[in-house]
């Protein structure tokens, strides 16, 4: 690990970390050193320190949406993750780190009284990545309610932009391929019904609950595919999983790579489980689709670092 970066980050980077320890899909090997960062400043200073070292490094937040290589990965990686909320509300407008958790997030405006993120209610992850990946449900997504955000370059160059610059369409914003971090964001929201929103959160935890894995016990990265675009505006998305339980998708394992017993569109991590093996299911998942219903599903889950089966030049899913 760097000498330099030890000593101005010693009480904030783990050397070597493995990154089964920061993932919700408990895979990922070593990294040369992780460096936690919880709040805007820690985030900018490692970044401009790494820039200005010319040293390599990805970032995560809750990680949630990852698969890492069982080999790790050859350079840092920043965590921006927050122990406690940093929230303000102005107006009705709220204003939040990138660090803090999506579903911190959405508890802080219901009980605000402001509508208009309810539904992300138990998403798990940052809303820094929730952002970046345009994360929702319901029909709904975050880019809907987003007013601004503030961003720095993998050089450390700061700046403010609207939605209309982040080109937010299903599950994506063009920070995927841009070398900016989400440090904050601005979401306009609408006031309204405490109690009533209290219980729409209620009944959103209640159905995650009975669809979703428990993370403790069965590791994942949620969701493994898009749900399906319509094909004409009178139609609505159709849900990945349907098609996938059509096919035949929750009989399907791979190694330690299994489906979900009560959701066909989740990939749980079994005993010995690699990511080789979450990405060839995922592979064999898309493959009978494919010859079912004749179109190709797009994955949400993104892969990080080598992966022994991933062809080559795989842009669309490699960090």
């Amino acid at each position: 690990m760097d000498s330099t970066l030890a000593q101005k980050f010693h009480d904030q980077i783990v050397s070597g970390a493995r990154l089964c320890d920061y993932t919700t899909f408990r895979l990922g090997g070593a990294c040369r050193g992780l460096i936690a960062c919880q709040i805007p400043e820690q985030l900018e200073l490692a970044v401009k320190s790494l820039a200005d070292a010319r040293l390599p490094f990805i970032l995560i937040g809750g990680g949630s949406n990852l698969v890492v290589s069982d080999q790790g990965v050859d350079c840092y990686v920043l965590r921006y993750v927050t122990d406690k909320p940093l929230l303000e509300r102005e107006g009705n407008d709220i204003i939040v780190s990138g660090s803090t958790s999506l579903d911190a997030l959405a508890l802080f405006s219901i009980e605000q009284g402001l509508a208009g993120l309810e539904y992300t209610s138990g998403i798990p992850g940052t809303v820094g990545g929730a952002v970046v990946g345009n994360a929702g449900a319901f029909g709904k997504q975050v880019g809907d309610v987003l007013k601004s955000v503030t961003l720095i370059s993998k050089t450390g160059t700061r700046s403010k932009v609207g939605p209309e610059a982040l080109g937010f369409t299903y599950r994506h914003s063009n920070l995927k391929e841009r070398d900016e971090i989400v440090v904050a964001a601005r979401f306009a929201l609408q006031p309204g019904e405490r109690e009533k929103f209290l219980e729409e959160r209620a009944k959103i935890l209640a159905i995650r609950h009975e669809k979703h894995p428990d993370l403790a016990t069965h590791p994942c990265a949620g969701s493994f595919f898009r749900n399906v675009e319509p094909t004409s505006k009178a139609e609505k998305r159709q849900a990945a999983g349907w098609f996938l339980e059509q096919a035949g998708g929750k009989d399907l394992k791979i190694g330690g790579a299994l489906i979900f017993e009560k959701h066909a569109n989740i990939i749980v991590k079994g005993p010995q489980c690699t990511a080789d093996d979450v990405y060839q299911l995922s592979c064999k998942m898309q493959q009978i689709v494919k010859e079912k219903f004749h179109f190709d599903l797009v994955r949400e889950v993104r892969f990080v670092g080598k992966i022994n089966s991933l062809p080559k030049n795989p842009s669309e899913m490699f960090w």
